[in-house]
């Protein structure tokens, strides 16, 4: 499309577009939000507003026939990413959605059909791969640092205090298994699922998984570990919870290999060489992972290129979570 502003429709303007219109707003040169859409007119309007007059809509199909669009950010309950997906690639709009991708890999294929007939861009929201300290690591692992990866795990886990002290009800949406299209894994537990699969840089081949309920109050798990056998031999763990809080001591991101092992959180790298006592520390400075999110998407859109969350990721990450929680169908 040439190296214009790329015309973006918020589809859904609750919490999680906030981060997403706040990064659009970074970058006026690359991307301009001129929609937004939401079936609560306020939330629309809110949006619209910190957008700078955006056109308002609660019926996104409407929407969507709007000839000042050229991409649609999908930030709407698990449930409507699929008809809104489809609904998009139809009218030939550009596409980020966050996560998950869809419900189950019927839906999945009927997603890659659409996008790949329509000839749209495609990408998943999956921010956590733009945290620089992600980056930092797949660089450094990529590089040989650490030798043949032979473990790395994953980790996203804190105490939900509405759920706990309101059970479903107060989760809304997520409080309904059809809706959620599970329990934590799908939701919180889809991050550090994406990051251990771009992090192995290998394909899934053996999923195994222990679920859990310890807070009682959803009809799915609240808490997973998660274990990957992985094509190239390496071992991969994911562990993610709603009723705890990360263990003491361990990171948000840990490999081992035959030269040693990098661990990580937040804006903190530790690289432990073999034979060596200490790790380096390395401390990881960036921009908003969102902010860079954002701009990646118009960046593929502008510059025809593919996105590094793409629909084939979203689609492994799918497999392996319904794998976990043995709903592959």
């Amino acid at each position: 499309m040439g190296k214009d502003a790329v015309k973006i429709a918020f589809v859904g303007c609750g919490g999680i577009h906030w981060p997403h219109l706040h990064g659009y707003l970074e970058i006026p040169e690359k991307a301009r939000v001129v929609a937004c859409c939401d079936v609560h007119k306020p939330f629309a309007q809110a949006s619209a507003e910190k957008a700078g007059g955006a056109k308002v809509y609660t019926d996104w199909r409407k929407m969507l026939d709007s000839e000042e669009i050229d991409a649609v950010d999908i930030c709407l309950p698990h449930h409507l990413h699929h008809p809104c997906i489809l609904d998009s690639a139809k009218r030939k709009k550009h596409i980020l959605c966050e996560k998950p991708l869809c419900l189950n890999l019927k839906e999945a294929r009927e997603i890659k059909a659409a996008v790949r007939k329509a000839g749209v861009t495609f990408m998943s929201a999956h921010n956590q791969l733009f945290d620089p300290i992600i980056q930092r690591a797949k660089r450094m692992v990529d590089e040989g640092l650490i030798g043949k990866v032979f473990y790395l795990r994953t980790q996203d886990c804190f105490y939900l205090d509405r759920l706990a002290n309101e059970g479903r009800k107060g989760m809304g949406w997520r409080g309904d298994v059809q809706k959620q299209g599970g329990g934590e894994l799908i939701d919180t537990g889809y991050h550090p699922s994406y990051l251990l699969l771009y992090l192995a840089g290998a394909r899934a081949v053996e999923v195994h998984a222990v679920l859990g309920n310890f807070l009682g109050a959803l009809q799915a798990e609240d808490t997973a570990a998660v274990s990957v056998a992985f094509e190239n031999g390496a071992i991969g763990q994911i562990l993610t919870s709603w009723a705890f809080q990360n263990p003491m001591g361990a990171h948000q991101i840990h490999f081992i290999g035959s030269k040693g092992q990098l661990y990580g959180s937040h804006k903190d790298l530790y690289f432990l060489p073999s034979g060596f006592s200490a790790p380096a520390h390395i401390h990881v400075e960036g921009p908003n992972a969102f902010r860079t999110e954002v701009e990646h998407f118009a960046d593929c859109i502008r510059e025809r290129r593919k996105p590094l969350p793409d629909l084939q990721q979203a689609v492994d990450v799918l497999e392996l979570i319904l794998k976990a929680t043995k709903k592959v169908r």
